[in-house]
């Protein structure tokens, strides 16, 4: 019997991989437990068999050999459609199952469940799995008939939607707010439901939440009191129109720069995501490729190889800072204490959001001894001093995006762009330590499909690298906040990103950085 690996876990499974890992463990120590009750019994077994058709119809392709089968479990947790529908069997059919069920001969699958109860997904699991993948196709501009296919950017995923499936994302996409999505998913859904039979959904309930969705949308054109242009719309009417194609308007060449909108802002972020180039030719050609062993004597056998991703503010990535073994030890630590990322909200306190679905764990320099020869090498690459015990820097923050997994445009800056009435709410400790100064964030992982960084204002992108880093300063020398360092974690499409962030703060760093006046420096 497979062991599985039990951890605090609070109804956000779909935005971690780890947790989906855990996840993956337990639905099949469910599958071994119902087939030995399969051979105790058979009454009452409708509802088992319908469980069990749709854990192998997920796996359809890859039991056929129509695609490669996974060789390891972060391919699987880190396919978004097996991730979702995993959730989906858990939370929702699960139920179904269970209720069937009140026999003695259900004891043993009724202690199963109960023993791994923290483990089982809810409802708002599954709504977070289906928003991801909302997430994924408005991000990535997925085609939607690919999707229900399982394709994603030309990659087979070996699982294949059903109509249930289908209609349960449109329904999602319409609470959410995006109308036009929401008609797709519902179109795919209609297909499917006729290609099934009926099997998993019925064409006629597809098509009540089909209409009502196309009624919505159409009703947007006729307010008044409201701009269309901010919503989610195919750009004209739905009702006796013959064309179905989205009216986009062409998009101007890319604004960038301090002043630009936040539409602009929003645009360049899930252009750059799509790996779309937003500077010209001439201004990348700026940008260099070096080694560097003058830095500090540890790089005199061993260079420092630096890659320009941006000259104002300066971006840096450093590659192969960390070894194989480091980055999975390091994640090895990080794994038990993962919880849910909060984002700051007013007056001092933190909130879960969906601006960023992430999962974290806070590791210091004496928690492993690992983590001491971490901080003592960000220090050595960036000449900034790193004592925590001082307050010179934070504790690391480790964080593992799942599926969809990704973090708005934010700035990392903390108290200098706050009004005096805000800062009252700050600690002392951190009003002592100064802001974050600089930013060095190491990739833990490669990622298969999306999870980059990138900079909207600047037109920069950096892709994970495992065993990379990517440094930025946050504030200028004058101790003015940059906000050009503008930056967001675009979504994981397929596979696991994990990152370790470290933030140095500004004391302990006068005599390393110091200040100048000079508002552009």
């Amino acid at each position: 019997v497979t062991m599985i690996l039990v951890s605090a876990v609070q109804a956000d499974i779909f935005s971690s991989t780890a947790h989906l890992q855990n996840l993956l463990h337990l639905e099949r120590h469910l599958v071994t437990t119902l087939h030995e009750y399969v051979e105790r019994t058979e009454t009452k077994l409708n509802e088992v068999r319908r469980y069990l058709n749709l854990f192998y119809e997920s796996y359809q392709d890859v039991l056929e050999e129509k695609v490669p089968v996974s060789s390891g479990e972060d391919e699987m947790v880190g396919n978004p459609l097996q991730a979702f529908q995993l959730i989906r069997r858990l939370a929702v059919d699960w139920g179904f199952v269970r209720n069937a069920m009140q026999s003695d001969d259900w004891n043993p699958v009724r202690k199963l469940t109960n023993d791994y109860k923290q483990l089982m997904p809810s409802r708002d699991d599954l709504q977070g799995a289906a928003l991801a993948l909302i997430r994924l196709q408005d991000t990535y501009k997925l085609n939607m008939t690919e999707v229900a296919k399982g394709e994603i950017l030309g990659r087979a995923q070996g699982t294949i939607l059903t109509a249930r499936d289908l209609l349960y994302l449109g329904k999602e996409s319409f609470t959410a707010g995006y109308y036009a999505h929401a008609i797709q998913w519902l179109e795919e859904a209609l297909t499917k439901a006729h290609q099934e039979g009926n099997r998993t959904a019925g064409v006629s309930e597809v098509m009540a939440f089909y209409t009502s969705a196309v009624d919505m949308h159409d009703r947007l054109f006729e307010r008044t009191d409201i701009d269309v242009a901010d919503y989610d719309t195919f750009g004209h009417p739905l009702k006796g129109q013959h064309s179905r194609v989205a009216i986009a308007a062409g998009r101007q060449k890319p604004k960038l720069g301090p002043d630009i909108s936040v539409h602009d802002e929003q645009a360049n972020y899930m252009a750059l995501c799509r790996g779309e180039r937003l500077r010209t030719h001439s201004e990348e050609s700026k940008l260099t490729c070096r080694l560097d062993n003058q830095r500090h004597p540890y790089f005199l056998l061993q260079p420092l190889r630096i890659e320009e991703r941006g000259l104002n503010p300066y971006v840096v990535q450093f590659h192969n800072l960390l070894t194989e073994s480091q980055v999975d030890l390091l994640k090895i630590i990080a794994e038990p204490k993962l919880a849910r990322s909060m984002v700051q909200a007013g007056k001092g306190s933190e909130v879960v959001s969906v601006s960023r679905t992430s999962q974290n764990a806070w590791v210091g320099p004496h928690d492993h001894p690992l983590m001491a020869k971490v901080y003592q090498l960000v220090e050595t690459v960036t000449g900034l001093s790193t004592d925590v015990d001082n307050k010179h820097a934070e504790i690391v923050q480790i964080a593992n995006y799942g599926m969809g997994g990704h973090y708005t445009p934010h700035f990392d800056y903390l108290l200098v762009d706050k009004e005096p009435e805000e800062l009252q709410y700050v600690h002392p400790h951190e009003l002592e330590s100064g802001d974050r100064t600089a930013t060095l964030m190491f990739y833990l992982s490669d990622v298969t499909r999306g999870g980059a960084t990138v900079f909207p204002k600047i037109g920069a992108s950096v892709w994970p690298e495992k065993g990379s880093a990517v440094f930025w300063y946050n504030l200028k020398k004058n101790g003015k906040e940059d906000p050009m360092t503008l930056h967001g974690a675009c979504p994981v499409a397929v596979g696991s990103k994990w990152v370790a962030n470290f933030w140095i703060r500004e004391k302990g760093q006068a005599f390393r950085r110091r200040c100048d006046l000079d508002p552009n420096l």
